[in-house]
């Protein structure tokens, strides 16, 4: 009689269902990323940026025109602002929807905090589809998993996704991921192809930072046509028709007719929209030429001549938009602002002031950019394009990050799905099991980036350097509730300092002459000259502008620089407290680092 043995239990290899772990890392991050809403609440939250987009919002339910962009409390009379009505539209509805519920600034806040939420958790599912679709069958569930929890350690990108954060960098993210996942399946379904015109179209449409990315992935599509000619024809075609057509019913959405001449180059208007719809159009008569089975010169020779007709068009008609969008700032505001924006600076900049941060900014999509090199090459002919157009893409964001650091946001987050189907493309033990999930997370930005930090001040030891002074948003000047105060004073016109002009906007109903945006020329300047001109010329300045009140802010970087540049101009003689007869302070509204002065008139 043979011995009992018992049953052997088989070891459970279940594994959570991507759909509860993306519930669960999206409550997760929400949480994580509302913290400091929760502590400060949330308007105090907003950046500059943020705080100026919920000013045009409220100007749009007020019942400013759809087409009138001008801020008219910037500058006064106003300034014509580069923004977007696609950003300001769902913003505007999820007010109303909640206005006669919750009031208001309740409304407002709930839209602060629901807006950018919903964004994160189609950021998630976008990148677990983008992965899951370049893997095989078998390997798609894990994709996902890791896909997931990769995405929500990109750190770089997800200070867009905190509440607060309504201006466009987060919707530009989401409309890129969707880019990347229809473009990459383009060869192989038309709708897709479409879907891929609108989504470069809408991100077009509300800011020009991810035009290289879609340029090069568009470039890459005529290229799939010259080569491969009647074969991809069908998908080719919907693709500049998706793109010619969707950016023209933009147009008519978002721009007056008598806009579409003028050479607005830093936003949706006439020379994006002839790069767009003349672009689809281009490739439309590409496609004739593979229809009629011409061969591969003479598809060629069309994408060149097709191409060359278009760009000849645009510098022609535009040639000022070949020049750098920052081309019009006044040189001097150029060195006093521009320069000390975090998220304009270059690579070299970076290097020099925070180096230990370079592994967390740069590490994970130059690692990608790697791996999707080595999955082109090795890859099947059918998936082919599928790693060459995301290869360009990453390449473009990658290249646009080293002169702007605000590219590697999308560079890391659009990495993240290409960086776990490049591992899954290696096909060695990794993909098995939880191996896959457990390396995706060792190469993740959030682990680079810790590496850097962790091991930086070891190799710096004994040197020093220049460091990306980060001021208290409290401290100076530029939060919703340090400007609140001042709505307490008649309305008027308010001469401070560049980081607190949104702020003033957001919290009162006063007029400001400074922001920090490059069309304000003007504001900036007439601001930098009064506060540095000796108290009698800027009496004559503040008299032509018809100021009302001067705010001065111990803790903004315009103080310390408007002192640096005139050691006797206006700024210096008051934060010494020697102020002019022509001022009297206003006790009421000012505090310790905070002085606001009425100017007699």
């Amino acid at each position: 009689m043979s011995p009992f043995v018992p049953p052997t239990v088989p070891r459970s290899t279940t594994e959570p269902k991507p759909a509860i772990v993306l519930a669960i890392t999206w409550a997760t991050i929400v949480v994580a990323l509302g913290l400091p809403a929760i502590k400060t609440g949330v308007f105090d939250t907003l950046s500059t940026d943020d705080a100026l987009r919920l000013v045009e919002v409220r100007d749009l339910l007020a019942g400013q025109g759809w087409f009138d962009l001008t801020q008219y409390r910037l500058d006064p009379p106003g300034i014509a602002m580069h923004w977007s009505r696609i950003v300001d539209a769902p913003l505007a509805m999820l007010i109303l929807l909640f206005r006669p519920l919750l009031g208001q600034h309740l409304a407002e806040g709930l839209t602060l905090v629901l807006w950018p939420s919903l964004l994160m958790g189609a950021a998630l599912w976008l990148a677990a589809t983008i992965a899951s679709q370049a893997c095989a069958p078998a390997d798609r569930k894990r994709a996902k998993l890791a896909a997931i929890l990769i995405t929500a350690l990109s750190i770089p990108a997800l200070i867009h996704f905190r509440s607060g954060a309504i201006d466009h960098h987060n919707l530009q993210i989401v409309l890129l991921l969707g880019f990347v996942l229809c473009i990459s399946d383009l060869e192989h379904r038309a709708d897709k192809a479409a879907l891929a015109g609108l989504c470069a179209a809408l991100s077009l449409s509300v800011g020009l930072e991810m035009l290289p990315a879609i340029a090069l992935a568009s470039a890459t599509v005529v290229g799939l046509l010259v080569w491969k000619g009647s074969e991809v024809l069908r998908p080719a075609c919907a693709f500049g028709a998706g793109l010619a057509g969707s950016s023209l019913l933009l147009a008519l959405l978002l721009l007056p007719m008598n806009s579409l001449a003028r050479p607005v180059c830093d936003a949706f208007g006439g020379p994006i929209l002839l790069l767009c719809a003349g672009g689809g159009v281009a490739l439309l008569a590409v496609a004739g030429v593979a229809r009629i089975r011409g061969p591969l010169w003479a598809r060629l020779a069309a994408s060149a001549l097709a191409g060359a007709l278009l760009l000849g068009a645009f510098y022609r008609s535009y040639p000022s938009c070949v020049a750098s969008p920052y081309a019009q700032v006044d040189p001097l505001l150029v060195s006093f602002w521009l320069d000390r924006v975090v998220e304009t600076m270059p690579l070299t900049e970076l290097a020099q002031m925070q180096p230990q941060k370079l592994l967390g900014y740069y590490a994970f999509p130059l690692l990608t950019l790697g791996l999707c090199v080595v999955a082109m090459i090795g890859c099947t002919p059918q998936t082919r394009f599928r790693w060459i157009v995301s290869t360009v893409t990453l390449a473009a964001l990658v290249g646009e990050s080293l002169w702007e650091l605000r590219g590697a946001a999308a560079a890391n987050i659009v990495a993240a799905p290409l960086c776990v189907a490049g591992i899954v493309r290696l096909r060695t033990d990794i993909v098995a099991g939880w191996r896959l999930v457990r390396v995706a997370l060792l190469v993740s930005p959030a682990t680079l980036g810790g590496i850097g930090l962790a091991v930086w001040p070891a190799l710096a030891a004994g040197t020093s350097g220049q460091k990306i002074a980060m001021p208290d948003p409290a401290a100076s000047c530029q939060t919703i509730s340090s400007a609140a105060p001042l709505a307490g004073l008649p309305p008027g016109r308010v001469m401070a300092p560049i980081d607190s002009g949104s702020a003033i906007l957001a919290a009162t109903e006063h007029s400001v002459f400074a922001g920090p945006y490059h069309r304000n020329n003007d504001g900036n300047l007439a601001m930098v000259h009064a506060m540095t001109a000796t108290p009698e010329a800027a009496r004559a300045l503040l008299r032509a502008r018809q100021v009302d009140y001067i705010l001065t802010c111990n803790g903004s970087f315009d103080q310390e620089d408007l002192v640096r540049i005139a050691p006797e101009g206006l700024a210096a003689h008051l934060g010494r407290g020697e102020a002019p007869d022509y001022l009297e302070p206003i006790q009421a509204v000012s505090k310790p680092g905070w002085t606001v002065w009425r100017v007699r008139k």
